[in-house]
C-alpha cells in the first residue's frame, strides 16, 4: 500500500496496482483527447486500425478484466487465441463513437478500482496498465504528427 493524499489533504491508502492503473489511464486519456478529430478514423500506417479502433480495443480489454474479476472461474485466453479475440472485439465495437468509447473507458476504469487489493491478479497488468502504455505511444504519435494541409483547388489555379 502507498500513502497518498486527495485534493482535501485526507490521507488515503492506495495499492500499487491502483497507482499504476490511475497513472497510465491518465496518460492514455490525455493522449486520446489530443488526437485531432480528422486523424481518429484514418488507418494507422502499417497497421490498418484507426485511433478509434485502438481505443475500442483498450475498452474491450478493460471489460475483459472486469469480466475476469466478476467471474473468478472465467476462461483466460491462451496466447494463440488473442488475435482472434482482438478481431472479434474490434468487430463487436465497430459502431461505437469516439466519445462513447472514452466515456466507457472512464466508467470501466472506475469499476476496476473496486477490485484492486494488495495482491492484484497476474493478468491485470496485461489487460490494463501495461496495455495502456503500449497504445498510449501510438496515440501520442498520432497527436504529435504533422497534419497534412490540402490546398483548395481554386487556390491552385
Amino acid at each position: 500500500m502507498l500513502l497518498t493524499t486527495d485534493s482535501s489533504r485526507n490521507w488515503l491508502l492506495m495499492t500499487l496496482a491502483e497507482q499504476r492503473l490511475n497513472s497510465n489511464h491518465g496518460r492514455l486519456v490525455r493522449a486520446a483527447r489530443d488526437v485531432p478529430p480528422l486523424k481518429r478514423h484514418v488507418p494507422i500506417a502499417g497497421w490498418g486500425w484507426t485511433a478509434r479502433d485502438v481505443l475500442a480495443h483498450i475498452l474491450a480489454w478493460q471489460e475483459e478484466a472486469l469480466r475476469r474479476f466478476r467471474d473468478p472461474h472465467a476462461h483466460c485466453l491462451k496466447r494463440e487465441e488473442i488475435d482472434a479475440w482482438n478481431e472479434a472485439a474490434r468487430e463487436r465495437m465497430e459502431d461505437l463513437r469516439w466519445d462513447e468509447i472514452l466515456a466507457r473507458i472512464e466508467a470501466a476504469h472506475e469499476a476496476l478500482k473496486q477490485y484492486l487489493s494488495d495482491e492484484a491478479p497476474s493478468w491485470l497488468a496485461a489487460c490494463t496498465y501495461r496495455h495502456y502504455t503500449e497504445h498510449t505511444r501510438t496515440l501520442l504519435g498520432l497527436a504529435q504528427s504533422p497534419t497534412t494541409t490540402v490546398v483548395p483547388i481554386a487556390a491552385q489555379l
